[in-house]
Parts: C-alpha cells; structure tokens; sequence
C-alpha cells in the first residue's frame, strides 16, 4: 500500500480464534465505526503463520493480534506496529458467588497465573490459593489438556460442585463460556480498600500490524494513542527486566488526567503526590495529562512486594521507561540479596523478597 493515498476500504485478519481476546476487542472496536468514511473488512480466526503471508502478498492491509502474541514472535521482516486498539478487560476477573472480602475463611481458590496466585495471597492470607494442575493432583483428577475454555468449564465445575470456592479467569473467556455465576472484577485501582491488582504485562493490548510504509496519517485516525504508549513503554520494560520474573511481574502503563490524580492524592492521603501537581497558590502547574507507569513483585507468601511508579510526561515516556528498568534492577537486586553479618548492621538475614 502506497503512502500517499489513504485508502477507502481497508481489509484486516484477525489472528487466534474465539478462545483469544483479540477477537473481542477487534469486534468490540468495529461496533464503534472507527472510521465511518472507510470500510473495513474482516477475516476472523486465522493462524499467525498465515496472516503473515496474507499481509506479506497484500492479500490484506493489517494483522490484529495480541500484544503479547506478537513480543513473542518477535515480530517480522517488512512489518511494522501501526496502532493499538483501546485496551480492554486487561485486569484477570475472579468467578465466585460473592466478592472477595466475603468469601469464607481459608477458601480455595484456583490460578493459572503465578501473578494472581501472588496477589491473591497478598490480599488474604488465608486463602488456599492453587495452581489448577497442583490442585488436580490432590483430588486425584487428569487437567484438561491445554487452556482456555476448557480449563475454565474443569475448574467451573469444581466450583459449582463446591470443591473450590472460586477461581480467576479472564472476560473473554466467561462470556465465552456462557457461565451462570457472579464475577468479581480484580481491579487496578479499588475504590473499596487500597489494595491492587496490577494486570500481567501486555494484557489486554491489540496491535495492529502493517506492512512498512502504512499512511500514518490513517494510523493516527484508527489507532489509540493511550494504548500506543502502553505497547511501547511495556515491551521496553520487558526487554530488559529477568525473563524468569515475567510471570510473576505486575506492570500497568496508562494516560492519567490531572484530577483524577489529585482525586487519587486526596484519598490516600498521599501529600507529596498532591503538592507536586500544585502550585503554591493550589493551582494546576500543567493541565496536560500525564503517563503513568506501575510495575511491582510479590513475593511467593504474598506477604511483601515491591513497587515502583513514576508519573511523566507524554513525549518523554518511552524514556523514563528505560531510565525506570535500571532504578527496577537496583532496587530487585537489594530486596533479594542475603544480608551478610556486620558489625553495624547485625546479624546474617534472608533476602527481603523470596522470588
């Protein structure tokens, strides 16, 4: 496709099937006609492989997949990420009949994801919170093969069956599975308590990929920029942080505006964030929204966690995030290292954190 003209239909395939988000999101996006002067037409349910081919011969102008699909792959030759879809339900949802500050004492509660396990833990310790496969070995049952929908109808009817109280799942998947049960979303930012459950890295994100040379005057018109800065401060981050910490690590990259941080700094009670967005006549110092980036480790009992988070300006976020992953790595290598016996010190100690 040339770069001077902008096109009046665009044809886009969709990689993965039902089982994959990126199918909703892509649906989800057409429902608000992106483009309303630009037809846009759509192949669902196709391999990688394939897609790749069908963009490469310009059987089609853009590849949507998910953002964590395609750090994966690593990308490939000729391509490059035009846009990003408006990120939806990256947080993981919790299936249970109540919420999680009323489930019974010491409830069982399935996840696939370390992460969740984690923060799970973290939020009540005395939650027996399991990995699906190490809780089929217990009761003696086979795990189904692979994940998905699957996976959740086992785990779904162990639920209702009452031999777990709950387990985590992702949107997509519960409305996929038609289930009759009440979700509990795991949220960033809870207005009940202070606790928070950062997405895994990537999640929710779509991208859509072009051949080199995309008008990106069009880019601009389809993609989300909000989303756009997410994909590339948190494949930056990931790049240069311990692939072994990737399934335990916790990351959100977002735009905020400046009153709903200072909603935010008023309920925590959080003076130096409030004073730094103020003069000192209490006015706004600057009216244009910010990026913010949280990542933080829980360690295995969910007992103490590290987080870092930094609030910058657009233009310089990707950046910060590369300034962020050296003051991250510091600080991880503190919180985990032995404490050798000092005199000044004291005596020997384990790490802060156990990974």
């Amino acid at each position: 496709m040339g770069a001077e003209a902008e096109p009046t239909q665009i044809s886009l395939v969709c990689v993965g099937d039902s089982e994959i988000a990126t199918e909703t999101h892509v649906r989800k996006w057409m429902e608000t006609r992106p483009l309303e002067d630009i037809d846009i037409d759509v192949q669902f349910d196709v391999e990688l492989s394939s897609a790749l081919e069908i963009l490469e011969n310009g059987e089609a102008d853009l590849l949507a997949i998910s953002a964590w699909s395609w750090y994966v792959c690593k990308g490939a030759p000729n391509t490059m990420v035009s846009a990003a879809l408006p990120r939806r339900d990256e947080n993981h949802i919790l299936v249970a009949n109540d919420r999680l500050n009323f489930l019974p004492h010491k409830s069982i509660i399935l996840a696939e994801n370390r992460l969740q396990r984690r923060q799970l833990r973290r939020f009540r310790p005395d939650f027996r919170v399991l990995d699906p496969a190490a809780f089929a070995d217990v009761i003696g049952q086979k795990l189904p093969e692979g994940a998905g929908i699957k996976l959740q109808s086992w785990m779904e009817d162990l639920r209702a069956t009452k031999n777990i109280t709950g387990y985590v799942s992702e949107r997509h998947l519960f409305d996929a599975a038609n289930i009759d049960c009440r979700r509990h979303m795991l949220m960033t930012d809870s207005r009940e308590d202070s606790t928070r459950f950062l997405p895994s890295p990537l999640n929710g994100l779509t991208l859509l990929i072009s051949r080199d040379g995309f008008p990106s005057s069009l880019s601009g018109k389809i993609g989300d920029a909000e989303s756009m800065t997410a994909w590339e401060c948190e494949q930056i981050i990931l790049d240069r942080i311990d692939l072994e910490t990737h399934d335990r690590v916790g990351m959100i990259v977002r735009h905020r505006q400046i009153p709903s941080l200072l909603n935010q700094a008023e309920q925590e009670k959080d003076l130096l964030r409030s004073t730094s967005l103020l003069d000192s006549e209490g006015e706004v110092v600057d009216t244009t929204s910010l990026v913010e980036i949280l990542i933080e480790i829980v360690d295995r009992t969910g007992v103490r966690t590290l987080l870092l988070e930094k609030l910058v300006q657009k233009d310089d976020a990707a950046t910060h995030a590369r300034l962020l992953v050296s003051e991250w790595e510091e600080m991880l290598n503190v919180v985990t290292s032995e404490h050798a016996e000092d005199i000044r010190l004291g005596p020997a100690r384990p790490p802060f954190l156990n990974l």
